[in-house]
């Protein structure tokens, strides 16, 4: 039987710099030689991380593969082919009757992730060169290069198509995604170094697990209790000894009390140890390969499903995202318990570091029993108990 060669693969390539030193990327090459546009998107995507590159050159040269299948270019695409690639990836092709089992089926999280790759794609392609990709709402039919459409498409527009055309899907995994005040004093009273417990408390004032990880101790300010990250998404990283502009947060007094502490002992210890001198906030302490360096998300998160087993939750369950959860909930939970504050919808963007209110729906919880006796008791005051 003759082997079918893709046309469209990821390829390794290794590079000579200025400087004499060497660098590695990803790049996705048409039949062995590399493409110029396509590759000049997947470096932007490389610059911060090369593993994020290599991620998004493989999904889309599956998407690519698919394409040439049809005797279609990428530059020549619509919405039309975009929404057979994913009905290609779930059920198979139809041409040659090879239907995948229920067992097989991709799952909607890696679907997610195709669909924001090729949105992503287009709208960088629309910005940078023409193309005649269109996205499909369920009010209007617009190109893609419109600016005002990049929040809509990431957020909305992959969700509907997914959604729409293959409903049975949506992942079943569950997580906490609030935690309530014995949760999380349970949580930081499992830590086994301050460390992370300082890092714990700082994604339960809203900060994203990179934004925590990327702080350095030029943007801390004990004195203030006031702290800034040097990374957040969507937004240009900051680079070392440069003026910060990313969102300031003031911190509660328990939690610097935690930081000052372990920036006083453990890191101390670390950096004087390891001979590592680092500007991040928070490094490894643990003698070995990465002693003194900058803590990462994988390992953060291993000893965040460590803690959560001692504190008696189902590991499986917790997630690094769930803080920021809880601190959107606070705040929608103030707006309604104490209106008279005026804590409104721009104040939560800002605290948050978002650009829209749309943001501000995955983080509700509709099940919150506070604000339903609250809102309750505002309907039914001086009306007695409510009931009829």
């Amino acid at each position: 039987m003759k082997q079918q060669t893709n046309r469209f693969r990821v390829k390794r390539f290794r590079f000579e710099t200025d400087s004499g030193t060497e660098i590695e990327r990803y790049m996705i090459t048409d039949n062995l030689l590399p493409m110029l546009e396509v590759n000049q998107w997947i470096e932007a995507k490389s610059l911060r991380k090369v593993s994020t590159g290599k991620t998004y050159a493989e999904k889309l040269s599956v998407y690519l593969n698919y394409l040439d299948s049809r005797d279609m270019e990428y530059d020549s695409a619509t919405n039309r082919h975009v929404i057979a690639f994913l009905q290609n990836l779930i059920y198979g092709s139809l041409h040659d009757l090879n239907i995948r089992s229920v067992e097989t089926v991709v799952t909607y999280g890696t679907l997610s992730q195709y669909v924001t790759v090729i949105t992503d794609f287009y709208r960088w392609l629309d910005n940078n060169y023409e193309s005649q990709m269109y996205f499909r709402t369920q009010k209007s039919r617009v190109k893609a290069g419109k600016s005002f459409l990049y929040g809509q498409i990431y957020s909305f527009d992959y969700k509907y198509i997914v959604d729409r055309y293959l409903p049975g899907l949506k992942g079943g995994r569950e997580y906490v995604k609030w935690y309530d005040d014995g949760e999380k004093q349970s949580i930081c009273g499992n830590f086994l170094n301050l460390r992370d417990e300082a890092v714990f408390r700082i994604t339960l004032e809203g900060f994203r697990i990179d934004e925590a990880l990327s702080m350095r101790l030029e943007h801390y300010n004990a004195t203030e209790r006031m702290v800034q990250p040097s990374r957040s998404k969507g937004r240009a990283s900051v680079p070392e000894g440069h003026f910060n502009p990313l969102r300031t947060v003031a911190l509660p007094s328990e939690t610097c009390m935690v930081l000052d502490r372990y920036i006083a002992t453990e890191r101390m210890t670390a950096e004087n140890e390891s001979g590592v001198i680092s500007q991040y906030l928070f490094i490894n302490l643990r003698k070995g390969k990465g002693f003194g360096r900058p803590l990462s998300y994988r390992n953060y998160l291993a000893i965040l499903k460590s803690c959560s087993v001692r504190a008696g939750f189902d590991p499986h369950k917790i997630r690094t995202h769930s803080g920021r959860s809880t601190k959107a909930m606070e705040y929608i939970e103030h707006q309604i318990l104490h209106p008279e504050d005026g804590l409104s919808d721009a104040v939560l963007l800002e605290c948050m570091g978002w650009r829209s209110t749309g943001s501000i729906e995955p983080y509700r919880n509709h099940n919150n029993q506070v604000i339903a006796r609250a809102v309750m008791e505002k309907l039914h005051r001086g009306g007695g108990d409510g009931h009829d």
